[in-house]
């Protein structure tokens, strides 16, 4: 925790907007059929489950934002929900969900699948298990608590409602039964590069991920994003693609100057696929492997790499 913490401090000096936590519940097992090569190599593991942890990491910081992975095939979205309201109150509106399908054979074992979902199905259910969880953030409003002593009175009745969710798969009867959080919906991220995962982003969040492709192919993404957006109503800024550049933190002479190139190649990238600006640390654990999305100013970065 104490390294997690280190790295917190150092990325809200450097004015970092999110620290992003990627998840899988399972460890990888597609190589030599099985998990032995990832247990050795320490391949996407070990992985804790980061909830508890944003709860402590909170403390050590007033502003940057904390970006938590589910899987919305494995997940209910009653349960997510209310596990995002309630950090979203611990971190006074600090919270992102990242949603993902997951791909992975390793996850399904450990839920009762023996094979993957069909592609088109996982986009489906995710689809349907955000605006449930949308519809249930909605379905307390941010007026209806009173608290009032002196006539005994908690909330207004007329200010709470159910949902009445009954959808393929998730039946929800609601309301969410917390009170409403500082952001009320959580900043939603998603990454899927897919055509259907670009199709479902446009339709619910608020940043993509873009992978790490080349100029080309990431303007394209850019272009497949917008496309998506102008067809189901949505809004330019509120789906930009974050590319992630991989950076290692550690000490060296030679780190401003690396920081301000890095940061130079973001923004020249930036400016051909016209993201919006935004800085994101990146976890794949709590092991000090770290990235960041574009673009942020060369001095700050060089400032970060240099604490």
């Amino acid at each position: 925790m104490s390294g997690c913490s280190r790295i917190l401090r150092i990325a809200e000096r450097g004015l970092f907007d999110m620290i992003f936590f990627g998840d899988g519940s399972g460890i990888p097992n597609t190589w030599e059929g099985g998990i032995d090569a990832a247990v050795r190599r320490g391949v996407a593991w070990p992985r804790l489950d980061m909830s508890p942890w944003i709860t402590a990491m909170s403390r050590v910081t007033n502003h940057v934002g904390f970006g938590l992975t589910y899987a919305s095939t494995f997940m209910h979205p009653f349960y997510v929900a209310r596990l995002l309201n309630s950090l979203d109150h611990i971190t006074n509106g600090r919270i992102a969900f990242n949603v993902i399908s997951s791909q992975r054979r390793s996850d399904y074992e450990n839920y009762g699948y023996d094979e993957l979902i069909d592609h088109g199905e996982r986009y489906d259910r995710m689809e349907e298990f955000i605006a449930v969880c949308k519809a249930l953030w909605s379905s307390v409003d941010a007026d209806a608590f009173v608290w009032d002593r002196l006539n005994g009175l908690v909330a207004d009745p007329a200010k709470i409602r159910p949902i009445n969710h009954v959808g393929r798969f998730f039946k929800v009867k609601g309301p969410l039964s917390v009170v409403t959080s500082p952001q009320r919906h959580p900043v939603l991220i998603q990454a899927g590069g897919s055509k259907r995962g670009i199709w479902a982003a446009a339709g619910f969040v608020d940043h993509v991920f873009g992978a790490g492709k080349g100029i080309r192919l990431m303007a394209q993404q850019r272009h497949d994003i917008d496309a998506a957006l102008r067809e189901r109503g949505g809004t330019r800024n509120r789906s930009a693609p974050r590319s992630r550049l991989p950076t290692t933190w550690r000490r060296s002479s030679r780190r401003p100057a690396a920081a301000a190139a890095s940061c130079s190649a973001i923004r020249n990238a930036d400016r051909v696929t016209s993201c919006r600006a935004s800085s994101i640390c990146w976890f794949p654990s709590c092991s000090g492997a770290v990235g960041f999305a574009p673009p942020i100013p060369a001095a700050p970065c060089a400032k970060i790499l240099a604490a």
